[in-house]
């Protein structure tokens, strides 16, 4: 019996796991980088969002080389242009930023940052490859700015080791978990490092890190995980919440 309740996996859409949900990863704003790719996907994925319990979003279009012309300056005007359009979706939708940590970076923090919600934390990553030599120096440039480095999906980043990400959360990072990598959406290996990550306790706050609509469709009709997660899932929400000012945070399962 022991055996089998550590076992059960869950389908977490049928679940309810995402009633409430303030998501604070997702890259909504059309044709800026490598999600939404125009304003008829960007409502399209707010419907299927809000489907699934999601009633407040912060998204989180890149910022790195790939991309020359995002900055907080370009990307706030295309917000304030994208907002009007989707005033009938009464989806609350706020501004942040994911920044890539590589050699263009420090130039951004010279800028108003956009940081998530009506908080200090900055949405930082790296490359799936490897680590900037300097990653240290980066963090604390970006504590020296005033902000918060989050880290997102550290799961994802397979070439560091439990060493590694100690030293990253005692140099000031908060972890962000990508909550579909422990549905498999990524894979085996990642799905497993999430695992390991959750139970040590190591991530403060989680996302969907949605991009597409085909894609985010497909991992939402089958999304299973293990049932034990569901507790320090709904406590990852609820920090969600504390990010966006208080006459805008949502009611969820998570802080009943």
């Amino acid at each position: 019996m022991w055996w089998f309740a550590k076992h059960k996996k869950v389908d977490i859409i049928a679940a309810g796991w995402l009633e409430g949900m303030t998501d604070i990863h997702c890259h909504l704003v059309p044709a800026v980088d490598d999600g939404s790719r125009s304003l008829d996907e960007t409502r399209q994925l707010i419907e299927a969002m809000r489907s699934v319990g999601i009633q407040r979003i912060i998204t989180t279009p890149h910022i790195y080389r790939r991309y020359p012309h995002n900055d907080s300056d370009t990307l706030r005007q295309a917000i304030e242009r994208l907002l009007p359009e989707l005033s009938d979706l009464e989806m609350p939708l706020t501004l942040g930023a994911e920044h890539m940590l590589d050699e263009g970076f420090e130039t951004h923090l010279a800028k108003p940052l956009l940081t998530l919600g009506d908080s200090k934390y900055l949405l930082v990553e790296t490359s799936f490859v490897g680590a900037p030599l300097d990653l240290y120096r980066l963090i604390q440039s970006v504590i020296s700015a005033g902000a918060i480095p989050m880290l997102a999906h550290p799961e994802r980043y397979l070439y560091m080791d439990d060493k590694e990400y100690s030293r990253l959360q005692g140099a000031g990072c908060a972890f962000q978990l990508n909550l579909f990598s422990l549905t498999g959406m990524y894979g085996e290996r990642v799905e497993k490092r999430a695992q390991q990550l959750l139970e040590r306790g190591l991530y403060s706050f989680v996302g969907t890190d949605t991009h597409r609509i085909e894609r985010f469709r497909k991992t939402i009709a089958s999304a299973k995980t293990y049932a034990r997660y569901e507790e320090p899932i709904r406590t990852l929400m609820s920090n969600n919440q504390t990010l966006m000012p208080p006459h805008e945070q949502c009611t969820s399962r998570a802080s009943m």
